[in-house]
């Protein structure tokens, strides 16, 4: 189980994210007028700014539980994902600040009669379309920080079981998210048994996902999935473009593409070699291989 100390700060962090989702929510719905909008604002400071501070708890939690591993690495890799979210829920904070005290863009956050006049009078259509903009990519931001940095956690306890491949690439969810592409992989198996192989469903979900997102970043448009047997009866998984010869695809798939960048791909690096899978990247990120 994981520590008390660290559940309820990733606790704390969800909160805090699904309150900024349901913020983006109420911008996007016509049914709120402006005045109900800005006098929403002050309590969604208070909540960004809470958050901000309980991502920085979460931060430090995270570092003592890799202290009995002795793995300062997957404590970084987590931490430098969610350091980048709070600079994001701090720019938010800021830019809430602004609008809620009625101050125009570029003045720092009005107080008092400031305030009061801002909530009176609401805010207008131009102010509230950047307002949501701005409060989406945040929670997009939060969404991928909190997923690659639960994923790390979730490397303190690894549950290896019998799995499929196929079966862990259709499990992935196709279903559109806001602001994230979804692109099209095509899988293809060579032997059967190559789809056979033990590992915690987390890691192994996690790391064909962030695999797809690194070819993705790459600009392979249509990553092609690979899976084989090696003469030493492990599995190897092979994300790259298709090749003229390669074979038909077994599986055609639509995936959501949540995270590319260096941040995520010191995420996989430390996933990976804490859940024994050999992962390599090709020159430029355009292939990689997993070996389970």
């Amino acid at each position: 189980m994981l520590g008390e100390r660290l559940a309820a700060a990733l606790g704390a962090a969800r909160d805090g994210a699904a309150g900024i989702e349901s913020f983006a929510h109420l911008l996007g719905s016509r049914r709120v007028g402006p005045r109900g909008v800005a006098l929403a604002l002050p309590e969604v400071c208070e909540g960004c700014a809470a958050l901000v501070s309980a991502l920085d708890s979460l931060s430090a939690a995270v570092r003592d539980g890799f202290v009995e591993t002795d793995d300062a690495a997957a404590a970084d890799a987590a931490c430098a994902v969610l350091e980048h979210a709070g600079v994001e829920v701090a720019r938010l904070t800021e830019e809430l600040s602004r609008a809620a005290a009625g101050a125009p863009p570029g003045r720092g956050p009005g107080r008092g009669r400031g305030e009061r006049a801002g909530s009176e009078r609401g805010i207008d259509a131009r102010q509230r379309l950047a307002l949501e903009a701005s409060v989406r990519r945040t929670a997009r931001e939060l969404s991928g920080a909190l997923r690659l940095s639960e994923l790390v956690i979730a490397t303190l306890e690894l549950r290896p079981t019998p799995l499929d491949l196929i079966d862990v690439l259709r499990n992935w969810s196709a279903a559109a998210v806001e602001g994230r592409p979804v692109v099209g992989i095509s899988v293809a198996s060579s032997d059967g048994r190559a789809n056979e192989v033990e590992g915690d469903v987390r890691a192994v979900s996690g790391l064909m996902e962030l695999a797809v997102g690194i070819v993705s970043a790459a600009g392979v448009a249509s990553p092609h999935l690979t899976v084989s047997r090696l003469a030493d009866g492990r599995s190897t998984v092979r994300i790259a473009e298709r090749g003229p010869r390669e074979g038909a695809p077994a599986v055609s798939l639509g995936v959501v593409l949540r995270d590319g960048g260096e941040r995520a791909a010191a995420v996989a690096r430390v996933v990976a070699r804490r859940a024994r899978i050999d992962l390599v990247e090709g020159t430029g990120g355009r292939v990689v291989t997993m070996t389970f």
